[in-house]
């Protein structure tokens, strides 16, 4: 080999080492920072397996570090530090809301909810207030009140005219009933017989189906006094076969609408202009006639002169005890209380019940019944144009005026009673 070759051969081998130094330096320093990184990320504790632990610090850099238990602790830090491992850290308390104490974090740090409680991500205002409207008096209500006045005239000679008609629930849930006013109807009729009345009665049902609406059962022309005086027990018999109505009715019971509906039937042949007309309903359902209880009524007053001549008593079912198919008979007590007549339930005794209503119908003869309710009960009773103070009564209830046996007024004596109604009540604002 010569000089130069020679000289070439030292110059690689010297390059070479320069080479190798330089790697060998390069590997000690790369080592050195990589594990200086880790003591500065890493912290002992109860770390998860498999995972490093991350506690964010206030700094900017990768993070502080503390001993803990694997939690992290929300504060304002910019940016994180990263390991090969997995970072567990506690999910978001607010959901990246910001509040008057969140903190303004970036990198993906949770945040502190404020205290205005907003969470969610948005903006959550507090619900507006709601204020109660301010308290007012109720109108003062106005009373229209209107003059009314009656006559009648005494006739002590004349026996009382009473036509009753019968209005028997026909629905399946009523066949004791029936069998219970057949059983005790001689109780209601001694009232009649013993105070010699002039009466007829008839029999319906409340099935308000064509063809049945308002029909009568049996036959009211062997129904009345002249055949009870003639042969006792063959009217009775009559009447306890007729009021069994069966229970095949329309389960939708309409007595109200039934009652009506005899009167345009038999109006012309049954009824007597001076009688009282008493119509006895006998259910334990409600009404379910479709029109208005007034409207019904109506339709009856107009059967007389004097409306103070209709009555409406009721045998139904005025309170619900455990009774599954029974419901209380509302409109039927609505139209008792705005005729004055009375009212029973249906499951009380019905041989007082009869008893009962027999006398109070049979009492209406020797009253002076009136046709509306006085207002506030004041009444003014004259006899022959001469005011009385004293000597009669008034019962609310039945609304008739009744003379004490020692005031009885003279016969063909002229008797005028007068009141005042309420017609109206009209509502007048004080604003």
């Amino acid at each position: 080999m010569n000089v130069w070759g020679t000289l070439q051969l030292k110059k690689r081998s010297l390059l070479f080492a320069l080479l190798l130094l330089t790697a060998m330096q390069g590997c000690k320093q790369a080592d050195f920072y990589e594990k200086e990184a880790l003591s500065e990320l890493t912290s002992p504790g109860d770390n998860i397996s498999g995972g490093v632990v991350v506690t964010p610090g206030d700094s900017s850099s990768s993070g502080d570090t503390s001993p803990g238990d694997g939690q992290t602790n929300p504060g304002n830090t910019s940016g994180g530090g990263s390991t090969d491992g997995s970072v567990v850290t506690n999910p978001p308390t607010s959901g990246g809301s910001t509040g008057d104490n969140g903190g303004a974090d970036s990198g993906g740090s949770t945040t502190t909810p404020g205290t205005d409680g907003s969470t969610g991500g948005g903006v959550v205002t507090n619900p507006p207030v709601i204020t109660n409207p301010p308290v007012t008096e109720p109108p003062a209500p106005i009373v229209t009140l209107i003059d009314k006045s009656e006559s009648f005239i005494q006739n002590s000679k004349k026996n009382g005219d009473v036509d009753v008609l019968w209005v028997m629930d026909n629905s399946g849930s009523m066949g004791d009933e029936q069998d219970s006013l057949a059983y005790n109807f001689d109780v209601f009729l001694s009232e009649f017989l013993k105070k010699n009345i002039d009466f007829q009665m008839a029999i319906t049902t409340t099935d308000g189906t064509t063809g049945r609406n308002g029909k009568q059962i049996g036959n009211y022309k062997l129904l009345n006094s002249v055949e009870a005086k003639k042969n006792p027990y063959v009217f009775t018999n009559h009447f306890k076969q007729w009021i069994k109505v069966g229970t095949q009715g329309s389960g939708r019971e309409q007595g109200l609408k039934t009652s009506a509906a005899f009167m345009d039937r038999y109006q012309a042949d049954f009824l007597r202009q001076d009688a009282y007309l008493v119509v006895v309903v006998v259910s334990d359902e409600e009404d379910q006639s479709e029109k208005k209880v007034q409207e019904y009524l109506d339709r009856l007053l107009q059967t007389k002169k004097n409306p103070g001549l209709v009555k409406v008593y009721s045998i139904v079912t005025k309170k619900i005890e455990n009774r599954q198919w029974e419901t209380i008979g509302k409109r039927y007590l609505e139209a008792t209380a705005l005729t004055g007549g009375k009212s029973a339930d249906i499951h009380e005794e019905f041989h007082s019940v009869l008893q009962d209503m027999g006398g109070s119908i049979v009492n209406l003869v020797d009253n002076f019944a009136l046709a509306n309710s006085p207002y506030q009960n004041k009444i003014k009773v004259y006899v022959d144009g001469i005011l009385v103070n004293s000597g009669f009564s008034f019962d609310q209830a039945s609304r008739v005026v009744t003379f004490d046996k020692t005031n009885v007024p003279r016969e063909g004596a002229k008797i005028e009673i007068k009141y005042q109604v309420a017609t109206s009540m009209q509502l007048l604002s004080k604003n």
